[in-house]
């Protein structure tokens, strides 16, 4: 049996004009606000126990403004050309060997990257949320090393205790909303190539005023209120972007309906179209998803948001809702994908 390690970065904070270095989450992984990587981490360490392995956390500190990380029991010393992200990421050791995986949810692979970069020989996989190799096209990362993972809420356990209060709420209300309900970053400036990432959403908003509700960044709303909102429209718009831009995690895990291009990547977890979400025909997109013609992927999504309001297909709107519910209940959640990361860590090999 092993010994392994679980790295995750310690978040700096300033208090009384001073910065510390703190450990991010409380001890008790089953507080509300966790972040994801947190229950992940803690649950994978259990698992590791259970298996015979020995296993513990430890909080390392970044350096430089955040721009280096060094884990001298693994003879890792990364300089990033951006800041390294506080949280999101942990790295997995195993301590009799050095080597290392990497399990990395953030938006932006800043932290494969920079290790990627470093080349360093210990490296031997990361598990990534962004579900392409084609993503990461022209960076230094070495798309060998990747396995996409699964994407999961930011708070799992806040969301898993909203589930009653929103599934309340919307049986309660005497009609639902029939508008496509999108709200999301759609600034020009959040943009991917030249071209802005959800261009889609203002076609829609101008070109179909009356059957969508499209809010951008000026209208951004604390996330249980946005929850509640959306929980009173019939149908929901999911548009590509990073994933903690797009809450479609959150809405398959209170149980509505999800629009959204078809999902063509691959992931640990399947996710079939017109089962856990409605899927639209997009046409040609550009390789983090984005629709090239934003003209003709606005029309298909009306066209088929018109097609799953009509009353025939009332029934299979429940059950997409049903159906990607329980796939993020039963088999996508920081709690229960864990035989699944246990599997892709190929223990016993590094």
């Amino acid at each position: 049996m092993a010994k392994y390690t679980i790295y995750h970065p310690q978040s700096l904070v300033e208090a009384d004009g001073k910065e510390t270095w703190v450990i991010p989450y409380p001890n008790n992984h089953l507080f509300e606000m966790s972040y994801v990587t947190s229950i992940l981490m803690t649950e994978l360490k259990k698992e590791l126990w259970n298996m015979g392995h020995e296993a513990d956390i430890a909080f390392v500190p970044l350096y430089d403004k955040l721009h280096r990380l060094k884990i001298d029991d693994i003879g890792l010393d990364v300089l990033a050309q951006s800041p390294i992200p506080q949280g999101l990421w942990f790295i997995v050791a195993n301590r009799d060997t050095n080597k290392f995986c990497i399990v990395d949810l953030q938006d932006h692979p800043c932290i494969t990257e920079a290790v990627c970069y470093t080349a360093t020989e210990n490296f031997v996989m990361s598990f990534t949320s962004m579900f392409s190799v084609e993503r990461y096209r022209g960076s230094h990362i070495d798309i060998t090393k990747l396995v996409p993972f699964v994407f999961m809420a930011y708070y799992p356990i806040m969301i898993e205790n909203m589930v009653a209060e929103i599934t309340t709420h919307r049986r309660s209300l005497k009609e639902l909303d029939n508008r496509l309900l999108f709200y999301g970053n759609t600034r020009d400036i959040y943009s991917h190539e030249g071209a802005p990432i959800r261009e889609v959403a203002n076609v829609l908003k101008n070109k179909y005023p009356d059957e969508v509700d499209i809010g951008g960044w000026g209208e951004k709303l604390p996330l249980q209120d946005f929850l509640k909102k959306a929980a009173s429209h019939k149908i929901n718009l999911a548009l590509p972007g990073h994933p903690w831009c797009s809450r479609e995690h959150e809405l398959w895990t209170l149980g509505l309906p999800v629009m959204m291009y078809e999902h063509t990547h691959s992931m640990a977890v399947d996710l079939i179209p017109n089962w856990h979400y409605i899927a639209v025909p997009g046409g040609e997109r550009r390789n983090i998803g984005m629709a090239k013609d934003p003209e003709y992927a606005a029309d298909e999504i009306i066209k088929c948001h018109r097609k799953w309001l009509q009353p025939e297909y009332e029934w299979r709107l429940n059950n997409i809702a049903m159906n990607g519910q329980r796939r993020v209940r039963r088999q996508v959640n920081a709690f229960d994908i864990i035989p699944k990361l246990v599997e892709l860590l190929q223990l016993g090999n590094w």
